[in-house]
């Protein structure tokens, strides 16, 4: 008698099996029984190829093809592939087998076509789905799954063209991923509308326990940006592209650097600083160079370059030059042209003097202030200046003071 392709029935024909047609018609209710509800476990130790036993004319006890659901069991030693007969067909798979020190991979298909290769995880199982030349897994190519429990992926799981959406229905479901060690690696709280990163309960929309680090552009349109709101001992730092410190918050000093992570006072600028508007001190005092460096100042005006400097090596100011060398303050009227004085002393106090001079007294030309009243020094010149507008006006320049 022939078989049938897919379940090994035996085939009757007219006239035949005279006298056991009961027993062969009985045998292939078993068979399709089996078919439909029956299990086997079938062992794929080893490595190589296994092909699934047919059996014909019995109740198909052994018979491993027609069952629906088998379970794989045995330890590979070796990489294993397991083969149906080349017929549409379809079967439940457990996957109960040891994958060895591989592991190594097991693949289940049709004799002589292509196969599907199931994942190394003890206890995955399968509906495999061949149409005689190629095997599939359908679940891998399902269409939409809905699934009313829990879904448990224990192999890859991959969102190819699409969209993925959860909790469409706006229920109260969160989310969570976990990491390798990390328990709560991206959470999403359902209850406040909330995304965590290494919590669990986000204080914030999106609340980072960790470090944060965005390599492309970060855009705060709106709102407040507020770091560190529960003025924790929590430091910030910019970098540049060759400065480490380019800004830098000190919590526990709360003070801000530039180009700094130590900075000393409230602003510590660690290099040039240029301000293009107006600069406001209201209150306090403003100290320039507090550590007694060699730091220059230098102040512009707006044709002349050197308007004010100090000159720290030499501790002296100059006033239009920017090497003063001839006092504590060099006055340097430089534009031949600029008909203007080096000195403008206005005195409004009407009887006080313009200037005033402290220095030690004597009665000669011994010291640098002289008591002497005496005129019969030899002149030597005279300077001249121009008192309340009046013309040109001579000082007498004496060689002695006595």
């Amino acid at each position: 008698m022939a078989d049938s392709t897919i379940l090994n029935l035996d085939l009757q024909t007219t006239g035949s099996n005279a006298g056991t047609w009961g027993t062969v018609t009985n045998e292939n209710l078993e068979k399709i029984e089996k078919g439909i509800k029956g299990y086997k476990s079938v062992s794929v130790a080893g490595s190589g190829t296994t092909s699934l036993t047919v059996s014909s004319g019995t109740s198909g006890s052994s018979d491993e093809q027609s069952r629906s659901s088998l379970k794989f069991t045995g330890t590979l030693t070796g990489n294993k592939a397991v083969e149906c007969e080349a017929v549409e067909t379809w079967y439940f798979i457990d996957d109960g087998t040891n994958r060895g020190a591989g592991p190594y991979s097991l693949t289940f298909g049709p004799a002589g076509g292509t196969p599907v290769t199931l994942v190394a995880t003890t206890g995955s199982k399968y509906i495999i789905y061949t149409d005689g030349t190629t095997a599939f897994d359908v679940l891998a190519d399902a269409g939409n799954i809905k699934a009313g429990g829990t879904l448990t992926g224990a192999g890859n799981v991959s969102f190819d063209t699409g969209t993925f959406t959860f909790n469409t229905s706006e229920g109260d479901y969160d989310v969570r991923f976990a990491g390798a060690s990390e328990t709560n690696l991206f959470c999403i709280d359902a209850s406040t509308d909330r995304v965590g990163i290494n919590t669990a309960t986000p204080g914030v929309d999106l609340d980072v326990v960790g470090t944060f680090r965005a390599s492309g552009n970060t855009a705060i349109d709106g709102g407040t940006f507020t770091f560190n709101t529960s003025e924790a001992d929590l430091d910030a730092r910019f970098a540049g592209a060759s400065e480490t410190n380019l800004l830098y918050l000190d919590a526990s000093t709360d003070r801000i650097g530039i180009k700094i992570a130590a900075p000393t006072s409230d602003l510590h600028v660690a290099g040039t600083m240029k301000v293009t508007g107006a600069v406001d001190l209201d209150g306090g005092s403003f100290t320039f160079n507090e550590t007694g460096s060699d730091v220059d100042l230098r102040l512009e005006g707006d044709d002349l370059e050197n308007m004010f400097v100090l000159d720290a090596s030499e501790d002296m100011i100059g006033i239009g030059t920017a090497s003063p060398a001839g006092g504590r303050m060099e006055i340097n009227q430089t534009v031949t042209d600029g008909a203007i004085a080096c000195l403008a002393l206005d005195q409004d106090d009407e009887d006080k003097q313009f200037i005033y001079f402290d220095g030690t007294t004597a009665t000669d030309s011994t010291t640098n202030v002289s008591t002497s009243a005496d005129s019969g020094g030899t002149k030597n010149g005279a300077i001249l200046v121009n008192v309340n507008g009046i013309g040109a006006c001579w000082i007498r320049v004496y060689d002695t003071a006595v």
